[in-house]
């Protein structure tokens, strides 16, 4: 069983001041310390971008979207987290679809940077690259490890929605990090089929200082 107590300490001096909150107890002022819940990040922004509604492509690792934290970045990025929507208008073969990490990124259509929204329009502009893949114009990429993935809708108007929540539970700050140089990309696993209808959706921090403390 737990009582209430205290701790007497020195008299009050000249000191460095703590902040405290006093409630009166048992008779008695008792202070509780007031701590202030923060993060060794710097945080200059964050950002959220849905990707146009790409054709499925019937060629193995085929890459629809990328996005990279330039190599001569000189901040973080830390994905909160992924959407990934995939529609058959048409009976087709299902495949699995998969978001690896990426150390490198070429090839594909530019995305403009005006298509990203800040969460806060008074944030700093975002220094990610994104990029679509086309079959005229396809994504090559180094690819690291998987990331996370999913199979795709077999019957036509059947539609798949999956989100992939990176945000921890304590702050809701992502310990997914990308550092300078470093992306995540959405690629086909086996041959796909034109008949499926493909988009993402990221969200994302972009900082300065500690990515995780440990």
């Amino acid at each position: 069983m737990s009582v209430e107590g205290y701790i007497g300490l020195p008299p009050d001096s000249s000191g460095k001041r703590v902040r405290t909150i006093v409630k009166q107890i048992e008779g008695e002022s008792r202070h509780h310390e007031v701590f202030c819940i923060t993060s060794p990040r710097t945080l200059l922004g964050v950002y959220h971008y849905c990707s146009s509604m790409v054709s499925g492509s019937t060629s193995a690792d085929f890459i629809y979207h990328a996005i990279l934290n330039p190599s001569d970045s000189d901040r973080n990025m830390a994905l909160r987290r992924i959407i990934l929507h995939i529609v058959s208008v048409k009976q087709a073969t299902p495949i699995e679809i998969a978001v690896w990490r990426i150390t490198s990124l070429s090839g594909g259509v530019d995305v403009d940077p005006s298509r990203i929204c800040k969460k806060d329009t008074n944030y700093a502009d975002p220094i990610v690259i994104i990029r679509e893949g086309s079959e005229t114009n396809p994504i090559s990429a180094t690819i690291g490890n998987k990331v996370c993935g999913t199979m795709t809708p077999i019957n036509a108007g059947q539609y798949l929605w999956i989100e992939f929540n990176f945000a921890n539970a304590v702050d809701q700050r992502s310990d997914f990090i990308l550092h300078a140089g470093e992306g995540i990309c959405m690629r086909n696993e086996q041959a796909g089929d034109v008949d499926f209808r493909i988009l993402w959706i990221i969200e994302w921090e972009e900082f300065k200082g500690i990515g995780v403390i440990t």
